[in-house]
């Protein structure tokens, strides 16, 4: 069994849905936080970018397609696949 990759953090039930940006929890270095509905749009723009550059020959363009494939998966994978069965699961037993 896949091992789950989703850090849930518990939040206040008046706390507002966490918008699309920079996140920062305590000391710690800021993040960049992407909101589901966000996120599949940029999954789909990475899909699209990695097929028109596809052939990079440069050990950097490589590194960085790579790197954007790694993010689309990992939102393809752990962002909308998740989410959905979350929702699905939830919509099941009300």
């Amino acid at each position: 069994m896949k091992e789950s990759r989703i850090t849930q953090i518990a939040t206040p039930d008046c706390s507002p849905r966490v918008p699309t940006g920079a996140v920062q929890f305590g000391e710690d270095w800021p993040g960049l936080f992407i909101r589901g509905d966000d996120a599949i749009g940029v999954m789909l723009s990475i899909r699209e970018l990695t097929t028109h550059v596809a052939r990079a020959d440069d050990v950097i363009d490589r590194f960085a397609l790579d790197l954007l494939r790694r993010i689309a998966d990992m939102i393809e994978n752990d962002v909308v696949v998740s989410r959905s069965k979350t929702k699905m699961a939830d919509e099941l037993t009300q």
